[in-house]
C-alpha cells in the first residue's frame, strides 16, 4: 500500500489537478484493489443504504426459558420461588413501609424486576399474589407497603421509585441472594387502585422504565404523557375507580406513539386485578405477556397480547392485529373480530410454590 501511495503522489512531475482523467483512473484502481484486499481477508464489504441508519432491523429478541404456550403463561411458571424481607438485610427505604422480594431461584440471569404498590388504606398483602407469580416466570417482584394508608398517588409514585433504588442496591449487597443477578436497566412498576395512579405518575418521572402495569388505576381525569409502554387492567363494574374517568381516560390520553393496551373484564369490580387469577387467569396472562415483551424484549409473548380474552368487555390497543378466539371453531383457530364473548366458567388456578 505504501508503494502505491508513493507512486500516486505525482504524475511524472505534473500536477494531478491538471489531469483529472488520470486521477479518476487511479481512484478506480485503488477501489478495485481495496475490494480485492477485503475479499482476500474475508472481510465484509459495507453496503450503503439511503435513509436514517436508526431504522436498521432490531437485533433478535432473547429467547428465555421454555417456549410459552397459552396454558404456561396463565399458570405459575417453571422456576422455584423464594422470598426475603427487611429483617433479612433488605434496605428499609424511607418512602415506603415494609417490603418483600420474590425471586426465581433457578431463573436465567440477568433478571428483570418489577415493583408493586397497593391502593388506598390497603396493606402490602392485598397485592401479594403477584409476587410469586411473576417470580415463577423469571421476573423479580418486590411488593411494598406505604408509610401511611392514606398516601395519595404522588406518595405512592415516590414509594415505587424508592423501592427501585432498593432493588438496585441488592445487586451489590454482599449477602443478597440477588447479588450480581439483576439487570439494573430493566425495571417496571405496577400498582393497584391509587397505587396504579402512582405507577402512571412514575412513568412521567422515570422515562427509563421499561413497562407499566396499572391495576384498576385511580387518578381521576388526569393526563399522563410519556413513552413507557403501559397496560391498563380494569373491571367493567368498578365503582371505586370508574373506568370512564380513570383507566379508559388514561388510555385515551396516553400518546398514540406509546405502546398501550386496555383490558376491561366483564361484570367485575375494583378487586379484579389484585391477583393474576382474575378473569379466569386472563389478568395474569396479559400482564405477564406485557412484561415479557416490553420488560424482557421477549417477542415470543406478543401473540398472547393480540388475542382478546373471552372475558373482556373492552380490549383496546394500538398494537397491530388484536384478535380474539373464534368460539365457533372446533379447531381453536384465531380470527380477527370485534364480537363480544360470553364469560367462560371460572377455573381455579394453583399458586406458585414458595420455598422458605
Amino acid at each position: 500500500m505504501n508503494s502505491w501511495r508513493n507512486h500516486s503522489s505525482g504524475t511524472n512531475g505534473r500536477d494531478n489537478a491538471q489531469v483529472p482523467g488520470s486521477r479518476r483512473r487511479r481512484t478506480r484502481r485503488f477501489s478495485r484493489l481495496t475490494i480485492a484486499l477485503l475479499l482476500v481477508l474475508g472481510l465484509s464489504i459495507p453496503t450503503v443504504v439511503e435513509g436514517n441508519s436508526a431504522e436498521r432491523p432490531p437485533e433478535p429478541a432473547p429467547q428465555r426459558g421454555p417456549q410459552p404456550t397459552l396454558q404456561s403463561v396463565t399458570r405459575p411458571g417453571p422456576y422455584r420461588v423464594k422470598r426475603y424481607r427487611e429483617k433479612d438485610g433488605l434496605r428499609n427505604g424511607p418512602r415506603y413501609r415494609g417490603a418483600t422480594v420474590y425471586y426465581p431461584v433457578d431463573g436465567p440471569d440477568p433478571l428483570a424486576s418489577i415493583v408493586i404498590v397497593p391502593g388506598y388504606i390497603s396493606p402490602e398483602r392485598s397485592i401479594r399474589a403477584w409476587g410469586p407469580f411473576y417470580a415463577s416466570h423469571g421476573i423479580v417482584a418486590m411488593t411494598i407497603g406505604t408509610n401511611r394508608p392514606q398516601d395519595d398517588p404522588a406518595a405512592r409514585r415516590r414509594a415505587l421509585l424508592d423501592a427501585m433504588t432498593t432493588l438496585k442496591l441488592e445487586n451489590r449487597r454482599d449477602k443478597s441472594p440477588l447479588k450480581g443477578r439483576l439487570a439494573v436497566t430493566r425495571f417496571a412498576v405496577s400498582g393497584w387502585s391509587m397505587g396504579g395512579g402512582g405507577a402512571l405518575e412514575a412513568a412521567t418521572r422515570a422515562p427509563q422504565l421499561k413497562a407499566i402495569v396499572a391495576l384498576c388505576p385511580w387518578n381521576p381525569y388526569q393526563t399522563f404523557s410519556h413513552r413507557v409502554p403501559v397496560l391498563f387492567l380494569a373491571g367493567q363494574r368498578d365503582r371505586l375507580a370508574p373506568v370512564s374517568g380513570n383507566a379508559l381516560r388514561h388510555y385515551d390520553k396516553t400518546p398514540a406513539s406509546t405502546p398501550k393496551l386496555l383490558f376491561e373484564v366483564r361484570n367485575e369490580g375494583h378487586w379484579i386485578a389484585n391477583a393474576p387469577q382474575g378473569g379466569d387467569g386472563a389478568i395474569g396472562r396479559v400482564a405477564l405477556s406485557w412484561l415479557k415483551v416490553y420488560l424482557e424484549d421477549d417477542l415470543r409473548y406478543r401473540p398472547f397480547l393480540r388475542q382478546r380474552p373471552a372475558c373482556a368487555s373492552r380490549y383496546r390497543s394500538n398494537l397491530p392485529s388484536v384478535v380474539s378466539p373464534d368460539a365457533s371453531s372446533a379447531t381453536g383457530k384465531i380470527r380477527r373480530t370485534d364480537v363480544t364473548h360470553t364469560r367462560a366458567p371460572a377455573t381455579p388456578l394453583p399458586s406458585a410454590t414458595l420455598k422458605p
